[in-house]
């Protein structure tokens, strides 16, 4: 190949060029951060069974694409929240320390990690795996976390109801119910939060009581309460529950999907922006009762559909003003 002397120069002058600007094009992709702190990771019902001989284990192997997959996200959430049911159905011991080890990649990754209690787990074992948590409950006895993200914060509530030293193949009762000391906690910050506020639990709104009065009723009296999110029911499904027929305030809520057990399955991304934040949903799968029943009659095509007709879900939340 002939090259002239123009092109030979002209060759080194660009080669020049680009190995100059190499250094500060890595510091500028040194410099952006890799987590961001208005990014909010949510997971929920995960119901990992840690025992190795057991009938279902689909719910592990989900758990663990499911983080693959976060941690393919560019930039990182900054923090992750949990909303229970992270033991299969019973709480055992083997379930918390498996899902602790699926769940080490976020941590290793620098995310911040909050767990909330669901129907079927368990304090007492859930402890033993995650003692740090008797420390920072804002309850005594109970599990109440206050995370802080910046412009928002989310107060993970404790609903588990039910005897803790159950028999071991005791689901315990599915519905929730806040201790006297958890209502009082209540009762007493949340009407004086001074920022927006998401409120959060494993259970849904309804039949849940705070100081004998509806717990909707109770979050639309606190000024700062942003909306409500909830796990349990295993699907992605965005409602409202209103004050009362006649007046016009209300509470709008969030339920999020599962990361592998039954339903929608997947994860919840929050993204704080200014006035609002948006949770967007990441739904890869959707199966009933299980990914590939053992029983006939399944409709393939109805479950690939479900995900299908959930790519691109959004819920936004119109943030208080203080």
């Amino acid at each position: 190949m002939n090259v002239t002397r123009r092109g030979f120069l002209k060759g080194v002058c660009a080669a020049a060029t680009a190995a100059a600007a190499a250094p500060h094009a890595f510091a500028r992709a040194a410099a952006r951060p890799r987590h961001d702190p208005n990014l909010v990771l949510f997971l929920s019902d995960s119901h990992v069974n840690g025992c190795l001989d057991a009938y279902e284990q689909h719910e592990r192997a989900s758990l663990a694409n499911v983080v693959e997959k976060i941690l393919k996200l560019d930039p990182l959430p900054a923090r992750a929240i949990h909303f229970g049911d992270l033991a299969y159905l019973w709480g055992r011991k083997e379930d918390y320390t498996l899902a602790k080890e699926l769940l080490r990649p976020l941590v290793d990754a620098g995310i911040e990690l909050t767990i909330g209690m669901g129907n079927h787990d368990r304090r007492s074992t859930f402890l033993e795996v995650f003692p740090e948590y008797a420390k920072t409950t804002k309850v005594p006895g109970r599990i109440v976390s206050v995370v802080d993200a910046g412009a928002v914060d989310f107060v993970m509530l404790d609903g588990l109801m039910g005897a803790d030293d159950r028999a071991l193949d005791n689901m315990g009762p599915g519905g929730a119910e806040f201790s006297a000391a958890q209502q009082e906690w209540m009762v007493d910050m949340l009407p004086k939060w001074k920022k927006p506020v998401f409120v959060c639990s494993h259970w849904p709104l309804g039949g849940i009581k705070v100081k004998d009065a509806r717990f909707h009723r109770f979050l639309i009296s606190c000024p700062m309460v942003a909306g409500y999110i909830h796990g349990h029911d295993h699907r992605w499904r965005k409602d409202f529950a209103h004050e009362n027929w006649k007046g016009p305030r209300f509470v709008k809520t969030l339920c999020l999907p599962s990361t592998g057990h039954w339903g929608d399955i997947g994860f919840a991304l929050m993204r704080i922006d200014g006035a609002d934040a948006t949770v967007s949903l990441h739904q890869h799968d959707f199966f009933f009762p299980e990914p590939e029943p053992r029983l006939p009659g399944a409709n393939f095509a109805l479950w690939k559909h479900m995900v299908r007709e959930n790519q691109g879900l959004k819920c936004t939340f119109v943030l208080p003003k203080a």
